[in-house]
């Protein structure tokens, strides 16, 4: 399978990665913003560094792909002066990339402010919109552009939601909703990136957005 990973240098996107590389198979692109943000090197993987807004070098790091794997996410900025979206309009590159060369499965990243028409309304698909407002309200414009874009794309996509991607491993499984039932507000790194990559390798979930979190 050929994978293509954006994001792959963050906490959530190298666990991903490590799991691709892991089925020698596989012929895996990473696409990250410096060059020294991935010291590896595998026979199987391929590092393209540059900017999302490059649209030349985005489609070259698709142009094999059989799947594409996003696991951007927004600073957690506080302030109120919207200082730009640069992970959606990232999306935006990647998802124009995707329909000029015909390529069908994404699976990205976001939170429950990313909005599933299987949410019913309880504490996991209203109160971290609500929380992202409030507090992180560029995080939150981001998330919403992505949902937009997502969902007016001809893309075969999954959107995978998170919350509070920070606790420990500890050997824990996960669970998941779509939205129509109750999800724990937490969830940690190595269980997303087992999730996401089964996701991908066994096409899973078209057109879903299931929340993961931690059994």
């Amino acid at each position: 399978m050929y994978i293509t990973i954006f994001g792959a240098s963050g906490a959530i996107g190298k666990i991903v990665l490590e799991h691709a590389l892991s089925d020698k198979e596989n012929s895996v692109t990473a696409y990250v913003r410096r060059p020294d943000s991935l010291k590896m090197s595998f026979p199987n993987l391929k590092v393209i560094v540059g900017e999302l807004t490059n649209q030349a070098l985005v489609g070259q790091a698709i142009e094999q792909s059989d799947v594409v794997i996003s696991t951007l996410g927004p600073a957690l900025d506080t302030s109120r002066k919207i200082k730009g979206t640069p992970i959606a309009d990232g999306h935006e590159t990647i998802i124009h990339a995707m329909e000029k060369l015909n390529k069908k499965r994404f699976i990205t990243l976001a939170t429950p402010t990313v909005k599933s028409n299987e949410d019913k309304k309880q504490f996991s698909t209203v109160i971290p919109g609500i929380m992202a407002k409030l507090l992180f309200p560029g995080g939150y414009l981001e998330m919403k552009k992505v949902e937009k874009l997502i969902k007016e794309s001809s893309l075969d996509w999954t959107v995978v939601r998170i919350i509070n991607p920070n606790v420990k491993h500890k050997n824990n499984e996960y669970e998941f909703s779509f939205g129509d039932k109750p999800a724990k507000m937490a969830v940690s790194r190595e269980n997303v990136g087992k999730f996401i990559y089964r996701v991908a390798t066994e096409n899973l979930y078209i057109k879903k957005m299931p929340i993961i979190f931690n059994r």
